[in-house]
């Protein structure tokens, strides 16, 4: 049995629509779509982008993907004299701010995830929401 996963037409469509919030908000931004296995399906680097966010675009997509949630969702405030989950040293390359967004299906299946870096957190999860609704 085959699990439902994201095709690179979609991821395809999905990077364009991310280019084009990226471009409205006067940035240059990488992109990677990942399935619903954490496997790459797409990757794209707008002309001009910074070089770190390939990583960091990637991380946002595992983590969404990982944890089927917005990358800034697990990002909790820090509160003194409590745990603090810490993954920034995992081998997954996990990232816990703002740009990663899980992609579902109609069913509401998780089938892939943006990870989207080049801006502020708040501005790469503005330009994966736009991208991927």
């Amino acid at each position: 049995m085959s699990h439902p996963t994201i095709t690179l037409e979609a991821a395809s469509k999905i990077i364009d629509a991310g280019q084009e919030k990226a471009r409205d908000l006067g940035l240059n931004a990488v992109f990677a779509v990942l399935d619903g296995g954490a496997n790459l399906v797409a990757f794209q680097r707008m002309d001009g982008a910074w070089l770190a966010s390939n990583d960091l675009a990637l991380a946002k997509s595992r983590t969404s993907v990982m944890f089927e949630a917005p990358s800034e969702a697990l990002n909790s405030p820090l509160q003194i004299g409590e745990p603090f989950p810490h993954f920034d040293h995992t081998n997954g390359g996990l990232l816990l701010m703002g740009g990663g967004v899980p992609i579902l299906d109609d069913e509401g299946q998780l089938i892939g995830g943006l990870g989207v870096s080049g801006g502020t957190p708040e501005q790469d999860a503005e330009i994966a929401q736009a991208a991927t609704s």
